[in-house]
């Protein structure tokens, strides 16, 4: 285990696997504080804030969404309302997406490198075991 660790490819490897176990760890911690506001059964809640919560509809035309947020006082208002009552927990999953896309990044970029035969001791170590099947240690 300590050569795995001791080369580039088993350190990459390792803050790979480090980065997914943070990012289920605070999933796991965001979806036991979830608004009642962001879920299906809160009737009233959700329609308080239904004409500024928007599905995925509002990422096709985003300045007119916004322009019909801002062009109504009262929506307007309900919006900074909303900010100020969500926005670290709204901060928080967007670092979380943020962290899911650079892992899915990293762990692809890992995978050419393998590919590519950038890391030396595991190509050696994939071909002999290969070659030789009694070899189980890489």
């Amino acid at each position: 285990m300590t050569d795995f660790l001791s080369n580039i490819a088993g350190q990459t490897l390792l803050s790979i696997v480090a980065r997914g176990s943070a990012i289920i760890a605070e999933l796991r911690r965001l979806s036991d504080h979830i608004p009642p506001v962001f879920l299906r059964n809160a009737n009233e809640t959700k329609s308080k804030y239904a004409p500024i919560v928007l599905d995925f509809k509002y990422l096709k035309n985003v300045d007119a969404y916004e322009e019909k947020i801002e062009k109504n006082e009262e929506t307007a208002e309900l919006d900074e309302e909303f900010r100020e009552n969500h926005l670290a927990l709204l901060e928080r999953f967007y670092s979380l997406f943020e962290s899911i896309h650079k892992y899915i990044t990293d762990w692809l970029a890992f995978l050419e490198e393998l590919r590519e035969e950038c890391y030396a001791a595991i190509t050696t170590a994939i071909h002999y075991r290969h070659q030789n099947k009694t070899y189980t240690n890489p």
